[in-house]
């Protein structure tokens, strides 16, 4: 009943909501905070190591030339590659051998009867792109969620914004990623290719750049939230939705000393 009659009742709830009110910005900060270090942090780790698809296949042994020795036994070549570079060793080698992917346009393909890793490792190349621009994307979006921290203002929404064109671009890449794979084993499948001479599996790296993914979409809608709380009010509203104020009740904006305005639709 005290809250009907006596006025410092209302100053009493008012201070507990807007205490409320910082707590919550304050933790939506954080966590925006946190889960754009996730997705910066493992999209690097993704980006820069070289440990997306670990394969295992039965080959024919070859000399330096390349061409393949006759009579001889076949041996298990395991294959470790990322975008940038492929590591091979086999049970003969003590250390394992890397080099550099080539993007150039090159003659290795199904045609010239190359193994299905080095197929699988050219036909990937064409996604390489989509999750550097990820990368590329949310570190723009980290810094504009700390400059919108800063200042409070429209920056943590548009940081929202490249969150989910980094995540866009990320997911397309792996879409890409696994169908180059998936059409490469496909067409071994088809062929006349030894069964079971083939092997594969994703690694840790191909598994950080879901984990960016995901991160980052929770990043952006938590921006999003974060900006709405911080325009909590209908003056701040009708500044960010045009056209809004045709739709408040005029009574209420020139009523002063009411802090919970109600927007009608």
């Amino acid at each position: 009943m005290c809250l009907w009659m006596s006025p410092s009742c209302w100053e009493c709830v008012h201070d507990s909501l807007r205490r409320n009110m910082r707590c919550n910005i304050h933790v939506l900060t954080s966590l925006t905070f946190i889960f754009g270090a996730i997705t910066v942090g493992s999209l690097c780790l993704s980006v820069s190591t070289d440990c997306w698809l670990v394969t295992r296949e039965h080959i024919k042994p070859f000399d330096e030339e390349g061409n393949i020795i006759k009579n001889a036994s076949k041996f298990w070549l395991q294959t470790w590659s990322g975008l940038w570079k492929y590591c091979v060793k086999n049970e003969y080698m003590v250390s394992a051998v890397c080099s550099p992917i080539s993007y150039q346009v090159g003659n290795e393909g199904r045609e010239n009867e190359a193994e299905t890793t080095m197929t699988i490792i050219g036909a990937m190349r064409g996604s390489v792109p989509l999750p550097v621009t990820a990368l590329i994307l949310a570190l723009i979006a980290a810094i504009l969620n700390v400059m919108g921290s800063i200042h409070a203002d429209v920056k943590t929404l548009v940081c929202a914004v490249f969150y989910v064109l980094a995540g866009l671009a990320l997911a397309v890449g792996i879409i890409l990623y696994i169908s180059a794979i998936n059409d490469e084993v496909g067409y071994r499948a088809s062929s006349k290719k030894e069964a079971g001479g083939f092997e594969y599996a994703y690694g840790w790296s191909f598994f950080c750049a879901g984990i960016s993914f995901m991160s980052s979409e929770v990043a952006a809608v938590i921006s999003v939230t974060l900006y709405l709380r911080r325009n909590a009010k209908v003056e701040d509203m009708i500044r960010i939705i045009p056209g809004l104020e045709e739709k408040v009740d005029s009574d209420i904006m020139k009523e002063e000393g009411i802090n919970n305005q109600t927007i009608i639709l």
